[in-house]
């Protein structure tokens, strides 16, 4: 599968359903009934949305875990609870449930953020906040070319 590029934005219909970015869908166009997986994110405000093969590894790394532990009970419920199988339709559509679109305030419009193996969904706003925000914060580790 190719890596996951750009920002895009589309609507979001009275049923919950937002077209997946056309780029995002070439990018594993060989990969025959995509299954996603659609979570909520450690980042606040927005969901995490991994292709399921991608997504074995989460799961792989959980059944890695000594059972019964604290930090496998933690990655279950992160890597399982909120998880949500997502289906694109042949319009190349995914519904995003209800509690999971009003957690991150989904109203009208989708943002879609490539993140190489996954992407992300976000109120338009928020991205653009965040997006601004985190541009802002290479500033402070990127490491700076010596002047001549």
């Amino acid at each position: 599968m190719k890596d996951l590029f750009g920002t895009h934005e589309n609507k979001l219909d009275a049923k919950g359903r937002v077209s997946v970015p056309a780029s995002f869908r070439n990018a594993w166009k060989d990969v025959p009934e995509m299954t996603l997986i659609i979570r909520p994110s450690a980042v606040p405000d927005c969901l995490e949305v991994w292709p399921e093969p991608t997504y074995e590894q989460f799961r792989e790394e959980v059944r890695a875990l000594p059972k019964n532990t604290p930090e496998r009970l933690a990655q279950e419920t992160i890597v399982f609870s909120q998880a949500v199988p997502a289906e694109i339709d042949p319009q190349g559509r995914i519904s995003i449930p209800g509690d999971l679109a009003e957690e991150i305030g989904l109203a009208a419009s989708v943002c879609f953020v490539g993140r190489g193996d996954y992407f992300q969904i976000w109120d338009p706003a928020k991205a653009k906040a965040f997006l601004k925000v985190t541009r802002a914060q290479i500033h402070k580790v990127a490491i700076e070319a010596p002047s001549s």
